[in-house]
Parts: C-alpha cells; sequence; structure tokens
C-alpha cells in the first residue's frame, strides 16, 4: 500500500482528505478492491469493481473529484464490465507522484503503465471533462490499446473553456474558503435542481485545501492532425445546461474533426451529468458498449 499521505502537505490534512474520500466510496453499493500500482510516474490508485473476468473499463474523473465521483454509475456499469477507476496522477486523490509530468505525451505513457501493470492490452476508456482530456490524449498516442472511447463533456479538446471557467477557478484557487469553493466554483457546474452528493464536493474543497501541488497538464485543444489517430468507436456526451463552453458548438467540431463519432446531449444536465442523469448516462454507454 502506498503512502497516500505523501500527496499532501501534512498528515492531518490528508486524514481529513481521507476520510472523506472513505465516506464518498460508502455510496457505491458495490463490493470493490482498492490497490496501487507502480508506474514511472508515480504510485497510482485505483478502485476495481466488476467480475474479474469481464471485459475491462477504465473510468478517468473530473479534475479534483478523484475515482469517488462514479458513485452514481459503478454499480450497473460494474454489472457488464470489470471497472477501474482510476485516481489520475497529480491531481486530488490518493495517488502519489513521483516524477512530475513534462508534456502531454507524459499523461498517456502514465496510462499505458497502469495498463500494463493490469495486465491488459485493450479497453474501453470513459472519462469525464479532464478525465476525457486525459482519454483523448491516450487514444490518440496508444490508439491501438483502447477498442472504445467514451467522452463525458471533455475539458476543452476540441474548443477553449469559456473565460468564466478560468476565472472561477483563479478566484477559489486564491480564496480557497469552503463556502466559496463550493458555492461559486462545485455548484456552477450542476443544473438547477439537480443533486450532487454534497460528500463529493467537501471532498473536491479538503483537496483543494490540503493536496501538495505538482506540475500537471492543463487540458488544451487538440490539433486536427492529432485528431486523425482517433479510429475507435467514439461516444460523445454533453449536458444541454453545459457551462464551460458552447456545447452546440463543441459537438459540431468533434463531429468535423471524427466523422464516425456519436454525440448525445443529455437533456437536463450540466457539467456532472453522469451523476445529475445518471441512468440516462450508465444507459447510453452500456449500450455503446455493448455493440
Amino acid at each position: 500500500m502506498s503512502n497516500y499521505t505523501m500527496a499532501f502537505r501534512n498528515i492531518k490534512g490528508s486524514e481529513k482528505f481521507k476520510q472523506m474520500y472513505d465516506a464518498n466510496l460508502s455510496l457505491w453499493g458495490v463490493d470493490y478492491e482498492s490497490f496501487y500500482v507502480t508506474t514511472r510516474f508515480g504510485e497510482t490508485h485505483l478502485l476495481a469493481a466488476g467480475q474479474k473476468d469481464a471485459p475491462p473499463l477504465i473510468l478517468l474523473h473530473g479534475f479534483g473529484f478523484g475515482a469517488t465521483m462514479w458513485y452514481a454509475n459503478i454499480y450497473e456499469l460494474s454489472q457488464h464490465y470489470r471497472t477501474y477507476a482510476i485516481d489520475i496522477l497529480a491531481d486530488f486523490n490518493l495517488s502519489v507522484v513521483t516524477k512530475p509530468y513534462k508534456e502531454k505525451k507524459d499523461c498517456a505513457d502514465w496510462l499505458s503503465d497502469v495498463l500494463h501493470a493490469l495486465g491488459i492490452e485493450q479497453t474501453a476508456v470513459c472519462g469525464h471533462s479532464a478525465g476525457g482530456w486525459q482519454a483523448i490524449n491516450f487514444s490518440i498516442l496508444y490508439p491501438e490499446k483502447v477498442n472504445k472511447l467514451i467522452l463525458l463533456a471533455p475539458a476543452a479538446s476540441f474548443i477553449p473553456f469559456h473565460k468564466q471557467f478560468f476565472l472561477r477557478l483563479f478566484s477559489i484557487m486564491i480564496f480557497p474558503k469552503k463556502s466559496f469553493v463550493i458555492k461559486s466554483f462545485c455548484s456552477w457546474f450542476v443544473a438547477k435542481g439537480n443533486k450532487v452528493e454534497p460528500g463529493l464536493f467537501e471532498q473536491f474543497y479538503l483537496g483543494l485545501k490540503h493536496y501538495k501541488y505538482t506540475k500537471t497538464i492543463v487540458p488544451s485543444v487538440f490539433s486536427d492532425e492529432e485528431f486523425k489517430r482517433i479510429n475507435m468507436p467514439t461516444l460523445l456526451m454533453v449536458g444541454d445546461k453545459e457551462v464551460i463552453y458552447n456545447y452546440e458548438e463543441m459537438l459540431t467540431k468533434a463531429q468535423q474533426l471524427i466523422p464516425h463519432i456519436k454525440n448525445k446531449v443529455i437533456q437536463n444536465a450540466g457539467h456532472a451529468l453522469s451523476i445529475e442523469q445518471a441512468d440516462e448516462v450508465n444507459e447510453y454507454i452500456i449500450k455503446f458498449l455493448n455493440k
């Protein structure tokens, strides 16, 4: 077991974070295994669920939310797949960086190392937000390792973020006060009337406050040339109340760049679509993977 406390500024902060992380894991409602694999960039924490001989499905979380964010999806997905929810390196979670990333190729090499440690030669990959960017990046650099790609409101990737996203992000970095962080950043993502477990936002806040920052790669727009390498079946889902960019513009661009992509707009969902409209998102993912 890796010493996750190394990822935090102090022991006390790491313990507060771990308590909240475990509390959010109690929402999963399935049996899971928690373990680490060693990569050239650090010790990576994973949560695995589902039958060991079922086809693999990699889940990559959005920025700041860790592998626990899949609580609304894991039960359904793990009925069909051996799901691996990965704590992405250099983000607020239980993975520990030993060698910081220098370029986006490093992110893909890291994920390749994880798959190698798991003994997986080819898999379906599903990523949300920054995890969606990671999934695209990996599919561009290691297309032979991805048989199906699922993107949930991928960060940047096709078009840049709205300026408002960065303004909100910088403001919480400067003023990491709990009520402000949760109100001004976390709640902004969620469409009015929808519910995300408060514990997930609490986990984000504790990560923001106690995590020991290491160099990371900020999601950016990929080139048209890079997108030509996405040859696997691809499903792109986004909420109709998305706030990080103009979702219609993003879908149009995605269709131009990846002609075989399947686009799906989820009604009454914001950026946290996989939680806000979990049943619908789960259904589309399973249908897409079973084809």
